[in-house]
């Protein structure tokens, strides 16, 4: 039987990380967003509020992807509008 079908016989898909076999798929919170940059958790918001950092909602959640994050980083902090 192979790693992504289980004794049921029925099919799991693979997690996003497993399927990109990297970190950049990572999904941050607000607070893990705020510990890497060092500034408060409400920063963070307002960026993702003013359109200037790209977020994923889930629900009345918001993440940020690490891939987008570092992309943002190496750019200065400017972001295009998304």
């Amino acid at each position: 039987m192979s790693a992504a079908q289980p004794a049921s016989g029925r099919a799991v898909a693979p997690s996003i990380e497993q399927a990109n076999g990297s970190e950049a798929a990572r999904l941050l919170t607000a607070d893990e967003l705020a510990r890497r940059w060092q500034v408060p958790k409400a920063h963070v918001y307002r960026l993702a509020r003013e359109g200037r950092l790209p977020t994923v909602e889930l629900g009345r959640y918001r993440r940020w992807r690490v891939d987008a994050i570092e992309s943002f980083e190496l750019d200065g902090g400017a972001a295009a509008n998304v």
